[in-house]
Formats: C-alpha cells, sequence, structure tokens
C-alpha cells in the first residue's frame, strides 16, 4: 500500500489512463523500429533520436503488464494470447530487426512479456500456498529463462516487470528500482527513464468509451496485439521497397 508520505499531493495530478499510456507506447514503439528500417538512409543523429524515442515503449508495456495481470479474469488466457502473439510476430521481427526470415538466436518482446506474466503467475500461486522458497526458484527461472533465449530485453526485461509487480504500490521505490535496471542495462536504455513520469501520472483507468456492439469489444481488445506483427509486416515491406 502507498504511504502517507508517497500519497500527500498526488492526487489531481494522474492524468493518464491505461488507454492513453498504450498509445503513449505503441507510437514510440514504432518510431524506434521505424528507425531501424530507416538506418540505412538517414543520419547516425536521426536514426539515434529515433531509438531514444522508442526507449519509452517497453517500461509502458511492462507496467501494463503488471495492471493487466491484476485485472484480468483469466490469466492462463492472458499467457494464451501473448504466446500465440509472440510465434506469430517472429518472422516480421526477423524480418525487421535482422533483415532475415529466420533468426533464431534473438526472439521478440512477446516472448519476454509471456515469460514475464508466467513469473507473476506462479510466484503468486507459490506464496498462495506458502512455499516461498518455490517463489523464489520461480524468479531466478525466469529470469535464466529469459536470458538463455535471447528475448528482447533479456533478463533485465523480465526483472522489470517483476519490479514493477513487486513495488506496485510504492511508485517511488518502484522508479528507483526499475531506473537502476535501466542503467545497469546501459546503452540507449538509460533513455527508458523518460518513461517513468508517463507511469507516475496513470490514474488506474483502463479509458476510452465502452464499445457498444461485441465486434467493437474485440476490436479493443485485439487491437495493441495485433499491431505489434502488421507494423513489423508493413515496415518489413517499406525496408524492401526502399533498400532492396
Amino acid at each position: 500500500m502507498l504511504g502517507k508520505e508517497e500519497t500527500v499531493g498526488m492526487e489531481g495530478k494522474k492524468i493518464l489512463n491505461g488507454r492513453t499510456l498504450k498509445w503513449i507506447a505503441v507510437v514510440t514503439m514504432f518510431i524506434d523500429h521505424l528507425g531501424i528500417v530507416l538506418s540505412p538512409g538517414v543520419s547516425t543523429e536521426v536514426w539515434r533520436t529515433m531509438r531514444i524515442v522508442g526507449r519509452i515503449a517497453f517500461p509502458i508495456f511492462c507496467f501494463l503488464l503488471v495492471e493487466g495481470f491484476y485485472h484480468t479474469r483469466d490469466v492462463k488466457k492472458y499467457l494464451l494470447r501473448l504466446g500465440v502473439f509472440a510465434l506469430v510476430s517472429e518472422l516480421p521481427f526477423d524480418l525487421v530487426v535482422f533483415r532475415r526470415l529466420w533468426h533464431p538466436d534473438y526472439q521478440n518482446v512477446f516472448f519476454t512479456l509471456f515469460i514475464g506474466l508466467l513469473l507473476l503467475y506462479l510466484y503468486n500461486r507459490f506464496l498462495a500456498n506458502t512455499q516461498p522458497v518455490y517463489a523464489i526458484m520461480t524468479v531466478v527461472s525466469a529470469l535464466c529463462l529469459a536470458y538463455l533465449i535471447h528475448c528482447d530485453y533479456g533478463a533485465e526485461g523480465v526483472l522489470m516487470i517483476f519490479l514493477f509487480y513487486y513495488f506496485r504500490f510504492r511508485p517511488l521505490a518502484m522508479c528507483v528500482s526499475v531506473g537502476l535496471v535501466m542503467v545497469f542495462m546501459g546503452g540507449l536504455e538509460v533513455y527508458a527513464l523518460a518513461a517513468l513520469p508517463f507511469l507516475l501520472l496513470y490514474n488506474g483507468e483502463k479509458g476510452g468509451r465502452e464499445p457498444k456492439t461485441a465486434a467493437g469489444a474485440l476490436v479493443r481488445k485485439y487491437f495493441f496485439y495485433f499491431f505489434y506483427p502488421v507494423h513489423l509486416t508493413l515496415l518489413a515491406l517499406l525496408d524492401r521497397i526502399l533498400f532492396l
């Protein structure tokens, strides 16, 4: 729970809902991936700027994954969705990032999110059954798995998800711990610190109007899932048009 010292003065300042955060993450992610595709034809400064902007996306996705874990009615279905889209997204991801149809040595970010969610699910199960040793072993195992399969952002990315979960009700500790991971990762990942102010402005609401039809609800539920493989596919086509 938030302590009094962390809540004073915060009421009324949280203006970003979940939907707004998703759009911020999606737009910055698109700019990042567009920078990868355009890298052969733009200056180093332009490429670097686009990649820096893109660093904002991943922490937001991690944060929203934790929020989704707390609010989902069925974690297993949530895991299934992430797993399916991880597999669907791998080929377009490889085409954009490595300009190869298949690159087995590095996996897309959906794998990272899948491992992170699986970690939260098992960790809670073991704690609920009063098995803290197994809960700790789950954390270590998840970090090792992320490292071994070389998923996007690696073990550090999964650790960030866990820290967002563990310090969910302590924003200061959350920002400091996640920020330290970003600094440890080094390179451009340091600029991911720019995502933290957005997260502190989150008001806990989903945002947007409730769909009036079943089709509208379906689109709302899956749009951000489909955006990842679809935009990568379109960028892969753009890459072939511009630089093949």
